[in-house]
């Protein structure tokens, strides 16, 4: 779970990444040391949402380290309470995104100009896009998120303090109004998919050493893996390792619980993974140590494990691991002792590497570079091996040259998604990029990869809009199609924890989550709602159905944080909750399986703060005490899984009458002995306006 800026905050004791040190920027409210302030012409403007408002700077940096200042008033429709008034499953029943984008002429790389603002309190707002080197791009963007009816200072400076030239600019600043509560959310198309959700009891997980020293559970990040052998679902959330066995004898399916977890991977950790082999039905789980890992491996679905002698690469990496397996790319390597490739890749401050293990994760062997921080961002999501030929993908939110996350800024053409491929056991890389996407202003989580039987590769990602995009590569990655954006049926303006799975070679599901108010998700302001969003697609890409899959049940209010203006301090307003990452995966018949964490759980508990329930009060936010982010499953119940042969096993879905959340008790399964009676978990049918034909 790394950092993205050098002032975020990790949950707990998280590492600092020490080349997040090399930024030397400036934030966007901070003020500016030393130079020469000036007036901008013109000094003021209003701004309605009418028309953009703009204005020039002049002098900024130079060998005095110029700045310049605008004074911007805000106008809305009504005030600020009224215009903002909590809506249940909006968030709110408007929103508004105030932006500037500065922009130059000078190209010269110490020309990294940048925006400060501040209220007409002297309070810091907003965020800016940072930079330390100029790439050509010469363009800057400030957000703030539902900006108030007042008079905000509006600060140029150079985001290095002095250049070797003062240079003027240019603003332009728009306030885009929306009006959520008109925006009607549609009912789930009948040709999507339906989901069960289930959440995991607690009772099975009681609280370790490490999370009373961080002040909080750790259920966030959970992975997802599915035994093709017996369709067991492994599960793992912090520091436990959960086996389901869902029984589909009855309608919804019951579940029942196993704690499986190993003492050597269930004592400490800074990030844990779980892959299950959709081959050979493996598990790997890991606990990252920052150096190295602690690792185990299970064939028998937890029931026994077997420690793994060299559990990372060599050198070991710091942060942020990933693992998966498939089939070896041709030749086969010397020492093969295990049926499948695996491989343990994880990001080493200045460069992301990756090591193959031939004995099927007891030990991985020397680390090859994906790409350095001249390439891409250090962070990058999960690594997926082709079924058809055994190509290695891993994904990487930001890729540009230098670094465009770190060094250059992300308001520019040259910050896009991309990824490292390696059609050779993982000896050699090679980077690509998804060109018609754009890396988010503010930060954001990891993209991801599905890869078909045929190696027809899948890339979800959130897009600079916050638009759920997907792009259909081929060719081993070398030749990409055009991104769709799948949210516009649900009106979806911000996306977060995508995730993406492929079965047959023209079918891929895409995950996330998704909300309808737009703007910076980064912002503590930010108050929108999120839903579980699954999208389908049965045609290679052509065209993408998409569902929600908790439509009576949002999983979080508020920002999701990856930036430190979304507050992560544990136990007031902790936004980090859901940390980096959600899962997705598929059973042997294709059946889409969703692990993500819930951070509007425990909504039946009194709430400090006047807060009521997560699931009613549009003023709530999720981290405050007593909220519990519970670890949970969407399985898909109705509709096409992602394996033809296997399209009767679920009733087709269709549009009806909105289903009440009813609870079903389900099995609790502890050391092996199913609890009668003693606990029980709830599982919901939660497709509001949809319902499974017979």
């Amino acid at each position: 779970m790394g950092r993205e800026r050098p002032f975020t905050r990790g949950r707990g004791a998280r590492v600092l990444i020490p080349a997040l040190l090399l930024v030397v920027g400036v934030c966007a409210g901070g003020s500016v040391a030393g130079g020469h302030a000036r007036a901008a012409t013109p000094p003021s403007g209003t701004i309605n949402g009418s028309a953009p408002v703009p204005w020039d700077y002049a002098g900024i940096g130079g060998t005095g380290g110029g700045t310049d200042s605008y004074q911007l008033t805000v106008q809305l429709p009504s005030s600020a309470a009224t215009y903002y008034a909590p809506d249940v499953r909006q968030g709110s029943t408007h929103a508004a995104v105030l932006q500037v984008t500065l922009t130059w002429t000078d190209s010269s790389a110490d020309q990294t100009l940048g925006l400060s603002v501040t209220d007409s309190h002297g309070n810091a707002v907003g965020n800016d896009t940072l930079a330390t080197t100029n790439d050509g791009s010469n363009i800057n963007v400030f957000q703030l998120q539902d900006p108030q009816n007042d008079t905000y200072t509006v600060t140029a400076s150079n985001q290095n303090g002095s250049s070797t030239a003062a240079i003027a600019a240019h603003a332009v600043a728009t306030l885009r109004l929306i009006d959520l509560s008109s925006e009607a959310q549609p009912p789930n198309p009948s040709g999507g998919t339906g989901y069960d959700n289930y959440h995991l009891p607690l009772s099975l997980m009681p609280v370790k050493t490490e999370e009373t020293q961080l002040g909080g559970r750790l259920f966030g990040e959970p992975s997802i893996g599915v035994d093709p052998r017996n369709n067991d679902v492994m599960y793992q959330a912090g520091l436990y390792t959960i086996r389901t066995a869902f029984n589909d004898a009855t309608t919804p399916a019951t579940a029942s619980y196993t704690d499986v977890s190993f003492p050597t991977t269930s004592t400490a950790s800074e990030d844990a993974i779980l892959y299950v082999d959709r081959n050979t039905g493996r598990t790997f789980v890991s606990q990252l140590i920052l150096a190295c890992s602690l690792g185990a491996v299970s064939d028998n679905d937890g029931t026994t494990w077997t420690p793994a002698t060299k559990p990372c690469q060599t050198p070991a990496a710091v942060d942020h691991e990933t693992i998966g397996a498939g089939p070896f790319a041709s030749p086969l390597p010397m020492g093969a002792v295990y049926p499948d490739a695996a491989y343990y890749c994880s990001q080493n401050v200045a460069e992301a590497e990756c090591a193959l293990s031939v004995d099927g994760g007891l030990n991985y062997g020397a680390a090859s570079v994906m790409w350095t921080s001249d390439q891409c961002f250090g962070l990058h999501g999960h690594v997926k091996v082709a079924p058809n030929d055994g190509t290695v993908y891993v994904p990487d939110k930001a890729c540009g040259s230098p670094e465009c996350l770190i060094v250059t800024s992300t308001a520019g053409p040259n910050c896009h998604p991309g990824f490292a491929v390696s059609t050779n056991n993982g000896a050699t890389w090679t980077v690509h990029t998804i060109n018609d996407g754009y890396f988010r202003y503010f930060t954001t989580g990891d993209p991801s990869i599905g890869i078909g039987a045929h190696g027809t590769m899948y890339y979800g990602y959130n897009d600079r809009s916050g638009h759920p995009m997907i792009a259909v590569c081929t060719n081993q990655g070398t030749v990409c199609g055009p991104s769709k954006d799948v949210g516009t049926a649900f009106h979806i303006e911000n996306t977060e924890m995508p995730t993406v799975v492929a079965g047959d070679d023209n079918r891929a599901a895409f995950a996330f989550l998704g909300s309808t108010t737009p703007g910076d998700d980064q912002e503590n302001s930010f108050v929108g709602t999120w839903h579980v969003y699954v999208a389908v697609t049965y045609d290679g890409g052509a065209t993408w159905t998409t569902s929600d899959a908790t439509p009576d049940h949002p999983v979080q209010r508020g920002c999701i944080e990856f930036n430190a203006s979304c507050p992560s301090t544990r136990g007031t307003d902790d936004q980090r909750n859901l940390l980096d990452f959600n899962d997705l995966t598929i059973d042997s018949k294709g059946r889409i399986l969703y692990a993500y964490t819930d951070g509007c759980q425990m909504d039946g508990e009194i709430d400090p703060a006047g807060h009521g329930k997560c699931l009613t009060d549009a003023t709530r936010l999720s981290g405050l005490p007593t909220e519990i982010e519970a670890p949970a499953i969407a399985r898909q119940n109705c509709g096409l899984g992602l394996y033809a042969a296997f399209d009767g096993v679920m009733p087709s879905c269709s549009v009806g009458t909105a289903l009440p959340e009813t609870p079903h008790a389900a099995g609790l399964v502890v050391g092996g002995l199913v609890m009668i009676g003693g606990a029980s978990v709830m599982a919901w049918r939660r497709r509001r306006h949809g319902k499974r034909s017979a």
